[in-house]
C-alpha cells in the first residue's frame, strides 16, 4: 500500500511538471513552497531548478517536502546531499542527523536509526530539547529491539532536557518500559504525570489499572476503570476492561458485581473472544470459592 501511494504521489509530480508553465524557479522558491505546506508543488519546483543553482537550504527544503508526501527514499537522498556540506553549521547537521534517524526508525531499521541517534548527541555536548530529541529517538529504537534496560537510561536522559510540552509523551513511554522491566511502582509515577485531555491520557489510566491490579490494590484497580470509561468511553469498550473489572471485584468478594459483569460481557462479546475465556474461568473460579466457603459452614 506505501509503494502504491508513493507511486501516486510521483505521478502527481510528474503530471505537475508538464502542466505547470515554464517560468523560471529559484531555490527559495522551495524553501517558501514547503514552509507553507504545498509539498507537491515544492518537490516540482525543486526538479526544474538547474543542479549548479540548487542550495543546501532548498535540498533539505526538498527532503522535507519528500518526508511529508511519504517519500521517504527521496527524503533521505536529499537529506544525505545536504549533510555533505562542509559549511552546514552544528545545529542544522544535527537537525537532519535527527530527522534520517527519525526516517530509519519509521522504516522498522532500528540499529541504524541508534546510530544516527548518536551522531546526533557527538554534535550536541549541552542539554536542549534537540538533544532530547535524540535521546527519545534511542530510547525507543532501543525499546523496539526489546532491550528495556538499556532504553530507560536513554528515556531519563530525553525526560530530563525536554520541553515541558513534551514531558507526558516521554513519562508514558517511560512507563511503558518500566512496565516491561517490572518496575511497577516507577511506571506508576509516570502515568500519574501524564495530564488529563493528552492523547496518552486513555492509555496511561489503563496502565494504571494494570499496575493496580498487579499490585493487589484492586479498588484503585476500579477507580482507574471506571474513570476511563466515563470520560474516555471510546478506549475503554474492549473485553480486557470487563476482564480486570470482574478479576477485582471476585478479589474484593463482591458477588453481586461478579454476576453483572459476567452477564454483561456474555452480551457484549464472541464466545472466542480471549478475554471473554480469562473472565469467564475467573468468574467461575469465585463461584466454587464462594461455594465451598459456604458448604464449610
Amino acid at each position: 500500500m506505501r509503494a502504491i501511494l508513493r507511486q501516486a504521489v510521483w505521478g502527481v509530480i510528474l503530471a505537475a511538471l508538464w502542466v505547470w508553465p515554464l517560468a523560471a524557479q529559484h531555490p527559495i522558491d522551495v524553501q517558501r513552497k514547503a514552509a507553507q505546506g504545498e509539498y507537491l508543488e515544492a518537490l516540482a519546483t525543486y526538479d526544474r531548478i538547474p543542479k549548479r543553482q540548487i542550495t543546501t537550504a532548498a535540498m533539505i527544503s526538498a527532503g522535507k517536502a519528500a518526508w511529508a508526501l511519504s517519500l521517504p527514499e527521496r527524503a533521505t537522498l536529499e537529506f544525505d546531499q545536504a549533510l555533505q556540506d562542509k559549511q552546514l553549521g552544528k545545529e542544522p547537521r544535527a537537525r537532519l542527523l535527527l530527522s534520517r534517524g527519525i526516517i530509519e526508525y519509521q522504516e522498522g531499521h532500528y540499529q541504524v536509526a541508534i546510530l544516527y541517534a548518536e551522531k546526533t548527541l557527538r554534535l550536541l555536548k549541552q542539554p536542549s530539547p534537540l538533544q532530547a530529541k535524540a535521546w527519545l529517538l534511542w530510547g525507543e529504537s532501543l525499546s523496539q529491539l526489546k532491550s528495556y534496560g538499556a532504553a530507560e537510561d536513554k528515556y531519563e536522559k530525553a525526560l530530563a532536557g525536554s520541553l515541558p510540552s513534551e514531558q507526558p509523551e516521554i513519562n508514558y513511554l517511560l512507563g511503558i518500559c518500566r512496565m516491561k522491566l517490572g518496575r511497577w511502582e516507577d511506571a506508576r509515577r509516570n502515568f500519574e504525570k501524564v495530564p488529563l485531555q493528552h492523547p496518552r491520557t486513555p492509555d496511561s489510566l489503563r496502565s494504571l489499572a494494570e499496575i493496580s491490579l498487579q499490585a493487589g490494590r484492586y479498588a484503585q484497580a476500579v477507580f482507574w476503570l471506571t474513570r476511563g470509561r466515563k470520560d474516555y468511553p471510546d478506549h475503554f469498550l474492549d473485553s480486557w476492561v470487563d476482564y480486570a473489572l470482574v478479576r477485582a471485584a471476585a478479589e474484593m468478594k463482591d458477588a453481586k458485581q461478579v454476576r453483572q459483569l459476567q452477564s454483561e460481557a456474555q452480551k457484549k462479546y464472541p464466545p472466542s473472544d480471549h478475554w471473554l475465556t480469562l473472565l469467564n474461568a475467573a468468574a467461575e473460579s469465585f463461584n466454587w470459592q464462594q461455594s465451598v466457603s459456604l458448604g464449610a459452614r
